[in-house]
C-alpha cells in the first residue's frame, strides 16, 4: 500500500540522515575551521557527539547537520 511504501522510504531516509551524522561527528575534529586540538578530542556519540579537554576548560560539543535538533536530553544538558 502507500502507506507502507511511505513508511519504508521515509525509514531509509533516517536511516542514512543518521548514518551522515555519524560520519560527519567523525570528520568535525580535523576540520581546518575546527577550533580545538583534534589531539584534545574524545568522541562520546551518546547523548553528546565530542568532548575536548583544554588546558582551562572542558566543552562538549553536539555535531547537527540539516534541520536537526537538539533532543530534550541534550537542552538539559546545554542548560
Amino acid at each position: 500500500t502507500y502507506k507502507t511504501k511511505y513508511d519504508s522510504l521515509y525509514s531509509q531516509n533516517t536511516s542514512k540522515s543518521v548514518k551522515l551524522g555519524q560520519v560527519a561527528e567523525n570528520l568535525v575534529p580535523f576540520l581546518e575551521s575546527f577550533p580545538y586540538d583534534p589531539k584534545n578530542v574524545r568522541g562520546l556519540f551518546q547523548p553528546i557527539d565530542l568532548i575536548v579537554f583544554n588546558e582551562d576548560a572542558i566543552v562538549f560539543i553536539e555535531v547537527k547537520s540539516g534541520d536537526a535538533d537538539l533532543t530534550p536530553k541534550q537542552r538539559n544538558i546545554r542548560d
